[in-house]
């Protein structure tokens, strides 16, 4: 997967050294950090920033960090991506990417690399993420999605989301098995910022859910308020 990351990497120097540039930076703030339905600061608050580059041929770049919390060394997230994107017809859109999501100072080596695929029809979009070594376990992973966005107002929008974690990695390292997660919610902007309140729950059931400390699992309220630059 390193390799897969460098090339891709290299091609995108190739592809846009003459192509005109955009770059835009984000900082967000949430009361906690859930990476499909599971904490990854032990359900407390986290500090997240993003810095990325759009060229005009569709192809992206970015780096985005992370507080985390998983009880022992671990207490930065900061992954890498490239990608590339354009539209089918009016209507009809995909995108091409490839994160590696890596932990600087964790005590164990949980870099691993991840391929996905989007497809979007107006304010519907489906996406296929597949990683064959997912948090470097040696074991597979596949997460399905879809997520519906529509206009409630000017201001606010609706936003429904379903997703399903499932593959190796799940079925043998774990003992939550493949699941479902869910969340509905309303996201809008206001006085340059932009807000989200959603509420997540999920299939896992009771004997593996966890409401407290590190991966916790149980439903909760996700508030989020962010600035992008």
């Amino acid at each position: 997967m390193k390799k897969i990351f460098a090339g891709l990497v290299a091609s995108m120097a190739l592809v846009t050294t003459v192509q005109a540039a955009e770059v835009s930076g984000t900082v967000s703030f949430t009361n906690d950090y859930r990476f499909r339905g599971i904490s990854q600061s032990a359900g407390d608050p986290a500090v997240q920033g993003s810095l990325d580059v759009a060229f005009d041929n569709g192809v992206y770049a970015g780096v985005w960090g992370s507080n985390v919390d998983f009880e022992d060394d671990a207490k930065l997230e900061i992954d890498y991506y490239v990608g590339y994107g354009n539209d089918i017809n009016d209507d009809l859109s995909y995108d091409v990417s490839y994160a590696f999501y890596t932990y600087p100072g964790y005590n164990s080596d949980a870099e691993y690399g991840e391929l996905a695929l989007g497809l979007y029809y107006g304010d519907l979009g489906f996406t296929f993420a597949y990683s064959d070594d997912f948090f470097n376990t040696g074991e597979s992973a596949q997460y399905y999605s879809a997520d519906y966005s529509v206009g409630v107002t000017e201001e606010v929008s609706l936003d429904l989301h379903a997703g399903y974690s499932t593959g190796d990695y799940w079925d043998g390292t774990t003992d939550i098995n493949d699941f479902q997660d869910y969340s509905i919610g309303i996201s809008g902007s206001a006085v340059g910022l932009d807000l989200s309140a959603a509420y997540l729950f999920n299939s896992i059931e009771s004997a593996d859910e966890t409401d407290s400390g590190a991966f916790r699992n149980d439903n909760t309220l996700l508030l989020s308020v962010s600035r992008t630059f």
